[in-house]
């Protein structure tokens, strides 16, 4: 890649490391999300402690590790060689404030992606398309998959990020752009 600028390369290596996605990969991650968004969404008293993973069977035996970060959370899948390990998670971006985290966008948010996280879980077929459009670096694709079932107009942006995708969710309730991700991590 003689005379690309840095986010040409950027660009590049994510693109390539698009490729190893599978609709197994994101299936398993749905599965082992959804009871979560669900009590989210439906136990306002759990939302407030939503760090109580193992109460909705969202357990060690289940993901490899749990980090919070003062503006949200990340979950760890173990996945299969290249991927290895596949993460989910709700933040802010880093740097925009420390230390916020909103209960009633978190669980808006839990309800938006509900029939999303369920229709990655039971529809081979459609992860299988999500997996394609994450690979292929199809944005349009994979936009128009994740719009057709996450219906509020507080989803601004659907992003192809590091072999996984972003959700850009902004709610009237924060002055803050929050974001459901499911990813690899890129490493080195």
């Amino acid at each position: 890649m003689a005379g690309a600028t840095g986010k040409g390369k950027r660009e590049a290596a994510a693109a390539n490391s698009n490729r190893f996605v599978t609709a197994r990969v994101l299936q398993q991650t749905a599965r082992a999300m959804l009871p979560f968004y669900k009590r989210i969404a439906t136990d306002r008293s759990f939302a407030l402690q939503w760090t109580l993973l193992r109460q909705v069977g969202l357990t060690s035996r289940v993901f490899s590790s749990l980090a919070t970060n003062g503006i949200g959370y990340f979950v760890d899948f173990p996945a299969p060689k290249p991927i290895e390990v596949y993460t989910n998670g709700t933040s802010l971006r880093p740097g925009t404030t420390q230390f916020y985290f909103n209960t009633a966008v978190h669980r808006s948010i839990a309800r938006a992606v509900l029939p999303l996280y369920r229709e990655l879980s039971h529809s081979r077929s459609f992860a299988l398309l999500v997996a394609g459009a994450i690979r292929g670096s199809n944005r349009t694709l994979l936009n128009r998959l994740v719009r057709s079932l996450v219906g509020t107009k507080a989803l601004r942006t659907v992003g192809i990020f590091e072999s996984g995708f972003q959700l850009g969710f902004k709610y009237p309730q924060s002055q803050f752009t929050f974001y459901n991700q499911t990813f690899r991590e890129l490493t080195g």
